[in-house]
């Protein structure tokens, strides 16, 4: 077996554990992740803790929170966030937070994913509510000892594969809490790890289960999926045990869906998944090279065997932002994302015969996205026989040039109400946000107005 480095990082941390469990007479464990993570040289996160007291039983429920209650008084921590419902406390000890926990097992109601929780005396049965093998392993911290109490743990890592921690109840486990599902497929593409055959069946069964998981708890799977190296290879996964039309059925609908030979080779979906895969690590950028192609499925005509999109990336912002809502992302997420769908065909569109109005009014257009705009056309054009990508390196070419003269951006708000008002003698109304957008419109044509230019440009006119 690999000998147990604690990572320098924690080493402080588990110290103190180890100190005030003996003193006061608890054991103490590594569990989960963590564990998982020193065999395969990973750098572990989420350090929890399992407290087990050798007292009465009404201790044994409350022994993560008064273990955790006993450390904080000792090194003078702030005082632990307790969650009685679950018999568990977080603590910040050395700028890290710990959980404390209680072994227990778990009962699920059919229509819900969160489980009601009952304490357990047995390290066996804690073991076997947890999602997969490779997460149960327990160090224990009194003589640093890996326990794998389902004997499959250790075997797995070393076979880099996820399985369910109860093989013959993979159905069950999976129907119980269906998110499990989707982290399966995630740790898989994380771990670059292969998904044990029953499991992956039982995750085909139940991906229908999924509905019951709420939007924040898939939106957070996606959010880890969308920054992995090669995220495709997850959403293939998804799609080939149908889990995700159950998530995002505008994504799996483009399946099939023919594009122009003249542009492209593959269909919608393989190809929408090409771009996931070359597009940079950013989250709004991985998620708009994801949907940015969904429009095409409601605009998709074909005629003479001809295939025309007209409208779609309109379209795919509609899509795009109908679903961010519907998972819950933020205001200003969704906006974001938004913006580079919509955008992302402009580029594209550009010629040598754009004027430096053109590319300043495009590159206003784009606001704070330009870039995760150029990016996003990088990746869905890139490399085209028609030089789409020379064609984006000289757009690129041209803002840069532009800003580094100092004549690409405009300056906002170069003239206040107050100012125009006073310069036209005129009392407020309506017309001073029309005056506005003329300075606004003079400004893009020519950036270096001054102030003084623009107002005896209004004043003559």
């Amino acid at each position: 077996m690999k000998n147990i480095a604690i990572p320098k990082r924690y080493k402080s941390i588990i110290d103190k554990i180890i100190t005030t469990a003996k003193e006061n007479n608890f054991d103490t464990y590594v569990v989960g992740g963590f564990v998982r993570d020193l065999f395969i040289d990973r750098e572990p996160k989420d350090l929890d803790i399992m407290v087990c007291t050798k007292k009465d039983s009404a201790d044994r429920r409350l022994a993560g929170i008064n273990f955790s209650k006993i450390l904080a008084n000792k090194y003078n921590l702030s005082e632990p966030v307790i969650f009685e419902r679950f018999g568990t406390s977080k603590l910040f000890i050395d700028n890290e937070e710990v959980e404390f926990v209680m072994p227990r097992k778990e009962y699920y109601d059919s229509n819900s994913r969160n489980p009601d929780t009952q304490d357990s005396f047995s390290l066996k049965q804690d073991a076997l509510r947890r999602d997969f093998t490779i997460n149960a392993l327990f160090l224990r911290l009194s003589d640093m000892k890996v326990l794998d109490i389902t004997r499959q743990g250790l075997n797995d890592i070393q076979n880099k594969i996820v399985r369910v921690t109860d093989t013959p109840c993979a159905e069950i486990i999976f129907k119980q809490d269906p998110l499990r599902i989707l982290r399966a497929v995630r740790q898989s593409l994380q771990l670059n790890f292969s998904i044990e055959c029953k499991t992956y069946n039982a995750m085909q069964v139940s991906a229908s289960r999924i509905k019951i998981v709420s939007s924040e708890r898939v939106r957070d799977e996606l959010d880890k999926i969308l920054v992995e190296e090669n995220p495709s290879r997850a959403f293939m996964v998804m799609d080939n045990i149908d889990l995700l039309i159950e998530i995002l059925p505008e994504v799996s609908r483009l399946k099939n869906l023919e594009q122009p030979l003249k542009y492209h080779i593959d269909d919608v979906f393989t190809h929408s998944l090409k771009v996931l895969d070359r597009a940079r690590n950013d989250i709004i950028l991985r998620m708009a090279a994801l949907l940015h192609d969904t429009g095409k499925y409601a605009t998709y005509k074909k005629d003479d065997n001809k295939i025309s999109f007209y409208g779609h990336d309109t379209k795919s912002a509609q899509e795009t932002e109908s679903i961010l809502k519907r998972l819950k992302y933020s205001k200003e997420f969704i906006q974001k994302t938004v913006s580079v769908v919509k955008n992302h065909m402009y580029p594209r569109m550009y010629t040598d015969n754009w004027t430096d109005t053109a590319i300043r009014r495009f590159v206003k257009r784009c606001g704070n996205e330009l870039d995760a705009i150029m990016e996003l056309s990088k990746a869905d054009y890139g490399q085209e026989e028609d030089g789409s990508d020379k064609k984006l390196i000289e757009l690129n070419n041209r803002i840069e040039d532009l800003k580094s003269k100092n004549m690409l951006y405009i300056k906002p708000k170069l003239l206040s109400g107050k100012e125009l008002m006073m310069a036209l003698n005129k009392p407020a109304g309506k017309w001073i946000q029309e005056a506005k957008n003329k300075i606004e419109e003079m400004q893009i044509k020519n950036p270096a107005l001054t102030k003084e230019e623009i107002l005896e440009t209004i004043k003559i006119k």
